[in-house]
């Protein structure tokens, strides 16, 4: 799943490139990847052929003055009185294309971050919405597991969507303090150290990967349980916190699984990973062979002689 750094990325990309245009044209394949209202969307979902044309006929002739992202939820904002919330999920991405990129690329991309995957045209199989502007660009929504929607909405309607709702500080924001990171310890305690990074409620955006990478920079192992840390590691772990998330975002997110830029292209910040992805491979710092932890479901990568 991309975390705060790679939808940070897709973001600032989509707000730079979609600023002012206008929509001519929208294209929904496949039904369950939209809705609308504050609802909570669930994976499981029946839309209407009504509910399709009221999506569609909502945007149409309205324009994207911003994106903008809470948490890892993107959120578009229209010249009209709407919002369009976007959760990328496990899979979701976003290809921006217009005449320039269609002249260098070609008009195929490689959406799966290995060298070995093909180079596809746009739409796939699995480009769900397609938004087509007034100067003839187009913006593709494609998810390989269907987990991601599109939710159309009122600004009014904004505060009630109830993911919004649970999310904790922003690991960038001034809110983010370390008094406040450790009083969200509360009844918390029994739980690891990687998994507390991982909980929205307790910081949002981060996941798997950069909470490998904070807790190698804080030299804490990720099964250590929140209860048995120190104040001296909790603090090293809160200044590490926006370190490496702003690192990530400097080197435009981890291409891993199925992250890609708008444009196709893969963010680099896989190149500086200490321990992420690394297992069996030797510590960049002292040379010792890297192990893992499964931890709720999720593998955490460390070193055994650099962190403890």
């Amino acid at each position: 799943m991309p975390e705060l750094p790679e939808v940070q990325t897709v973001v600032s990309e989509l707000n730079r490139k979609l600023k002012n245009k206008k929509i001519k044209s929208v294209q929904v394949l496949t039904p369950k990847i939209i809705s609308i209202g504050p609802n909570t969307v669930s994976n499981v979902r029946s839309v209407s052929p009504k509910q399709v044309q009221q999506f569609k006929k909502m945007l149409i002739g309205d324009t994207i003055l911003s994106v903008r992202r809470r948490a890892k939820m993107l959120i578009f904002d229209f010249k009209g009185p709407l919002s369009m919330l976007v959760h990328l999920k496990m899979t979701g991405q976003f290809i921006y294309e217009d005449a320039k990129l269609r002249k260098k690329s070609g008009g195929k991309y490689r959406i799966l971050n290995k060298p070995t995957a093909p180079f596809v045209k746009f739409p796939t199989k699995h480009t769900h919405v397609i938004f087509t502007f007034t100067d003839n660009s187009t913006l593709y929504f494609s998810d390989v597991r269907k987990f991601g929607y599109l939710k159309v909405l009122k600004d009014t309607e904004v505060d009630q969507v109830k993911e919004l709702q649970t999310f904790g500080p922003e690991p960038l924001s001034k809110e983010f303090t370390f008094q406040g990171f450790k009083d969200k310890i509360g009844n918390r305690k029994s739980v690891s150290i990687k998994l507390f990074l991982m909980d929205p409620k307790v910081v949002t955006g981060i996941g798997n990967i950069y909470s490998d990478e904070i807790l190698f920079h804080a030299k804490v192992r990720p099964d250590r349980k929140v209860s048995k840390l120190t104040n001296a590691e909790l603090k090293e772990i809160f200044k590490y916190i926006p370190i490496v998330l702003k690192q990530a975002i400097k080197y435009k997110g981890s291409s891993v699984g199925d992250f890609v830029r708008t444009d196709g292209q893969w963010g680099s910040m896989g190149k500086h990973h200490w321990v992420y992805g690394r297992y069996k491979e030797t510590c960049k710092s002292c040379g010792t062979d890297l192990k893992r932890v499964t931890l709720g479901g999720r593998t955490g990568t460390y070193c055994p002689n650099c962190q403890e």
